[in-house]
């Protein structure tokens, strides 16, 4: 009886470990996977800049330009080098919130008051595009998050609300208190809104719905997923809606 009951745990540990070790298997080869894509495609977008750059560069350097080409190519240069520091900004704070190990300080934080100071910076940018920013909401709303990630949070989404919008259009950022005293953060624009097909695609890294529009307005497609890490690492739930040609809502509750 012992040696059979012996026998079946260890065959029944042996299938249990069996299964664990094809897991991990499983998982380092997606965590392996996901590398190679990701860096695959920092390759590919730091390429792109880098190549304009030695490009105007070259041209400038040939001594054959006319001095209102040779501003127009610095000035190309200039926009150039520019996106590609936003791009390799971004690329290390993925990288840093990619390290779910590593401990974040928190505290207590004004959700509003860091809302209201986005709202301040985000003025010029949103004054260049026509759009209009409005800050709602109540004012004691306190969240036990990190202050440097709670900045970058908002940032990222008053940016794409004011990027993605059209003249005239406005973003409206609002915090309130749920009844069961959960803090909610809310970021609404009346913008191009998302087609329902790309609306699950949005916060991948890289991905653009308008590639040309997000290029050209200096979009680096890396500002959604690090919304999406920070988001996570506060332990928060994001959800969005979007319909084409009316705008977007993305909703964080804390």
């Amino acid at each position: 009886m012992r040696a059979a009951l012996r026998q079946f745990f260890m065959r029944f540990f042996k299938i249990e470990l069996s299964n664990e070790v094809r897991e991990q298997r499983i998982d380092v080869l997606s965590q392996a996977s996901l590398r190679e894509e990701f860096a695959a495609n920092v390759s590919h977008e730091l390429k792109t800049p880098l190549t304009a750059i030695s490009g105007y560069a070259e041209l400038i350097e040939s001594g054959f330009t006319k001095e209102e080409d040779t501003r127009r190519f610095a000035g190309e240069i200039r926009v150039n080098a520019e996106r590609l520091l936003s791009l390799i900004n971004d690329i290390i704070e993925l990288s840093e919130l990619d390290d779910g190990y590593s401990e974040i300080e928190m505290e207590q934080v004004n959700l509003y008051k860091k809302a209201a100071d986005c709202v301040s910076m985000m003025k010029l940018q949103a004054e260049k595009q026509g759009v209009s920013v409005f800050l709602e909401g109540e004012a004691d709303c306190m969240v036990l998050a990190n202050q440097n990630l709670i900045e970058e949070l908002l940032h990222n989404l008053c940016s794409n609300a004011i990027r993605y919008n059209e003249k005239g259009g406005k973003v409206t950022i609002s915090t309130h208190y749920t009844e069961d005293k959960r803090v909610v953060l809310t970021v609404a624009d009346t913008g191009i809104g998302i087609p329902q097909k790309y609306q699950q695609r949005v916060f991948e890294r890289f991905y653009r719905v308008d590639p040309s529009r997000s290029k050209k307005s200096g979009g680096t497609g890396l500002g959604l997923a690090i919304v999406k890490h920070i988001v996570a690492r506060h332990n928060a739930r994001i959800s969005l809606e979007s319909e084409e040609g009316r705008g977007t809502t993305i909703r964080i509750v804390f």
